[in-house]
């Protein structure tokens, strides 16, 4: 267990990071799939996914032990990973308030970057006909 919070803040940066090239890496191959006419997602979508699930309850793991009037139950990790798309604005909201919602805004615009990515390139092919 790690106890010194700079660790901490380094270990957190570190998965914060990961989240978002994991993330954007699978923004890049599916939008290449897009641009190839290919519109069903590779595995390597689907593996990013879950990838990216476990970073950010990773990430979540991390944090929390900077707040501690969150309380954590027994089964905590994997209450995390059954339930952490309810549990994250709440999360966020529970320990910044509204920087937490536009953190939560923020990590729903990173899970939604294939989706951005696609549609540009749509866009762009459209404007180009």
């Amino acid at each position: 267990m790690i106890s010194n919070p700079a660790s901490r803040k380094n270990i957190k940066t570190w998965l914060a990071a990961s989240l978002i090239f994991v993330l954007a890496m699978s923004a890049l191959v599916d939008g290449l799939f897009f641009l190839r006419g290919l519109f069903d997602s590779p595995v390597s979508s689907a593996l990013a996914g879950y990838v990216a699930g476990i970073l950010l309850v990773m990430w979540i793991v991390a944090d929390r032990k900077d707040y501690p009037q969150i309380g954590r139950s027994f089964d905590d990790g994997f209450l995390l990973m059954v339930f952490w798309l309810p549990y994250l604005p709440y999360y966020l909201w529970r320990t910044r308030r509204g920087a937490g919602l536009w953190m939560c805004a923020g990590f729903l615009g990173l899970f939604s970057l294939s989706f951005f990515v696609q549609l540009a390139i749509w866009a762009v092919l459209v404007v180009n006909r």
